[in-house]
């Protein structure tokens, strides 16, 4: 069987597990909690007649992927390997690069259709729709297919699936509370902001953001400004590199350190 074929026929086993799996169910919930808190807060104008509750709500579209990738993968291979299910994999051919593609396409399927649902929740709360869809698109799928990664790599640093939960619940928090899905950034001081904008989650949250709305905001909501076709998408590539540097980190990382027997060292 050939890798690709080999990666789509686990996709579809992915699939068939996650929709079994309670845990994952949790995830799913966490990541549309996301969109309903915002609803909640002052929605007091920031872009235009776009405001500071609307951009909250656009920033979680950059953590769905976050929440699933981080959370999913890291339980489900570490629970695998403690069977001996990866183990068994192995003798019968499996590749590491069709067991992560397999999880990655899961994970941005998954992502994807959240995204769907929380465009109907911003649209119900204040009648807008992503000015870019494309780059909105782009921003999910980055975000979940590096955020997957780096849920694999926490798979080798834990022993159970157990421990596993409470390890992704590390950088998840961290990425979330830094990201801008949470808290405005700007409540940091500006050399932490300066940092931050390094971090996978704010380029996903801040080219959520730009897509949906129109507007640069890779230079921060005071210097926005409604830009064109062209102009957004040229603002926005290196947010796009960012988010593809990572996702290249992690993987050669999940790679390098991926394990298949749990009594191996």
């Amino acid at each position: 069987m050939g890798p690709v074929r080999q990666t789509l026929r686990l996709a579809r086993t992915e699939f068939t597990l996650f929709v079994r799996y309670k845990t994952a169910w949790m995830f799913l919930g966490l990541s549309l909690f996301m969109f309903v808190v915002p609803m909640n807060l002052p929605n007091d104008p920031v872009l235009g007649d776009i405001g500071s509750a609307d951009l909250a709500m656009i920033a979680a579209m950059g953590s769905i992927g976050l929440i699933i990738g981080i959370g999913h993968p890291s339980n489900v291979f570490t629970a695998r390997r403690e069977s001996l299910v990866l183990k068994q994999l192995r003798v019968n051919g499996v590749t590491p690069g069709a067991l992560f593609g397999a999880m990655t396409l899961l994970v941005t399927a998954m992502s994807l259709a959240i995204a769907v649902l929380g465009v109907g929740l911003i649209y119900a709360n204040s009648g807008s729709l992503p000015q870019d869809p494309v780059m909105l698109v782009l921003a999910i799928t980055l975000s979940a297919v590096s955020m997957s990664f780096l849920g694999l790599c926490i798979t080798p640093l834990v022993r159970t699936a157990e421990s596993a939960q409470m390890a992704a619940m590390v950088p998840m928090m961290f990425l979330l509370f830094t990201g801008g899905s949470i808290m405005p950034t700007s409540m940091f001081p500006d050399a932490f902001v300066e940092m931050l904008s390094f971090l996978p989650s704010t380029a996903a949250g801040q080219l959520a953001q730009a897509s949906y709305t129109g507007y640069d905001v890779f230079s921060g909501y005071e210097s926005a400004t409604r830009a064109g076709f062209a102009e957004l998408w040229v603002a926005a590539l290196p947010a796009v590199g960012l988010l593809l540097l990572w996702t290249v980190l992690f993987a050669v990382l999940a790679f390098r350190t991926f394990r298949w027997d749990p009594r191996q060292p």
